[in-house]
């Protein structure tokens, strides 16, 4: 009897459980029925096929002139001028006597370095002769000439101190506004002026970053002076530093310039471009960029088997910007379809309206 009842319990359990499934499935089927009821998500955008157009690569910098020959004139020793061959500004040839220290001691040390010279020549010879007639040592000998080396080596001591206390031009130049006078006592190391070499030719200095285009050696760059009398010159790379520089991560280069009308001067600063060639270059639009944390995106519009335009993201690498076009560097070919006006709403997959491409554009002919 109690069998019959638990039966009749669970088969009433198992109605009850049926029964409120069956409802649900019923509310469930009318939810789906009711959101299909309603259009897919889209998006309306404008659109257009992508271009590659030859574009001429150019950096723009700034450089500084500079000096083929340029030396900073300094004293090695201390002393009064006693003699000043020049004027500030001065043009100098070269073996032209600019400076001179008072001497008057090393003169002086240098005539008692010859007198001891002088005996230690004459002891040797006479040790040397002493020692045939085995009336001396090897050992005074050795010491003889020894002493006889040691007081020449002093004379070429004092010679080269005298020399160096007169400044000589090294080469034609001018001279830079530096101003002394006659008695004038100078310090070790003390700037005596500065020579710039009398020269046609100047040289022009700049560094490119790592990331930008690097030309060749002998590729002409435009060299423009900054001011309101704004010139420009071609000017030729003749040099690059074989290393990048591990602080600002760029490359320095040397061009050379004709300076003979001689309109730039050196340390000048000056504006400089440098161009590439020309290279069939990817170019969107800049609105049809879509940038994220995780980089920059194209929308491609590609149909489905509906015909209907589809959003899918394509990641890019993007160039400089030119005017209001984007260089695209990697990612994109060119003929890709593509959202430009409104890009920023659309999803990967969202339905699209856009205007058809023009289908001979895509092909590359002209329309």
């Amino acid at each position: 009897m109690n069998i019959k009842r638990w039966l009749v319990s669970i088969a009433l359990i198992c109605v009850v459980i049926a029964s409120l499934g069956f409802v649900k499935f019923q509310q469930i089927q009318a939810a789906i029925a009711f959101g299909e009821s309603f259009p897919e998500p889209s998006g309306s955008v404008k659109s257009e096929v992508v271009t590659t157009q030859p574009v001429t690569n150019k950096y723009k910098v700034v450089g500084a002139a500079k000096a083929t020959k340029s030396l900073m004139l300094t004293t090695e020793f201390a002393g009064p001028i006693t003699f000043l061959g020049y004027e500030p500004g001065d043009s100098v040839k070269a073996g032209q006597v600019l400076l001179r220290q008072d001497t008057s001691i090393d003169e002086a040390n240098l005539k008692a370095a010859q007198a001891r010279h002088k005996l230690a020549k004459a002891q040797y010879s006479r040790q040397a002769t002493l020692l045939n007639q085995k009336r001396t040592s090897q050992n005074d000998v050795d010491i003889a000439e020894a002493d006889m080396f040691i007081a020449a080596a002093e004379i070429e001591r004092l010679q080269s101190v005298i020399a160096k206390k007169t400044i000589i031009a090294p080469f034609d130049g001018t001279v830079g506004l530096e101003d002394y006078q006659v008695g004038q006592l100078l310090d070790v190391n003390t700037t005596v002026t500065r020579l710039i070499g009398n020269s046609d030719e100047i040289w022009i200095d700049f560094s490119l970053p790592q990331t930008a285009i690097q030309p060749d050696i002998g590729n002409s760059i435009t060299v423009s002076t900054i001011g309101q009398n704004s010139r420009q010159f071609q000017a030729y790379i003749i040099a690059r530093n074989p290393q990048i520089n591990e602080t600002s991560r760029q490359v320095s280069y040397r061009a050379s310039l004709d300076n003979e009308d001689k309109q730039i001067t050196p340390n000048q600063m000056v504006n400089i471009v440098v161009e590439g060639n020309k290279v069939n270059t990817v170019l969107v639009p800049t609105n049809a960029i879509y940038r994220d944390h995780t980089g920059s995106y194209v929308y491609l519009l590609k149909q489905d088997e509906q015909n209907n335009w589809r959003a899918h993201a394509v990641a890019v690498t993007l160039g400089k910007r030119m005017s209001n076009k984007q260089v695209v560097l990697s990612g994109l070919s060119g003929d890709e379809f593509i959202a430009t006006e409104g890009a920023f709403k659309l999803s990967e997959g969202l339905l699209v309206y856009t205007q058809a491409p023009n289908k001979s554009r895509m092909r590359g002919e002209q329309p």
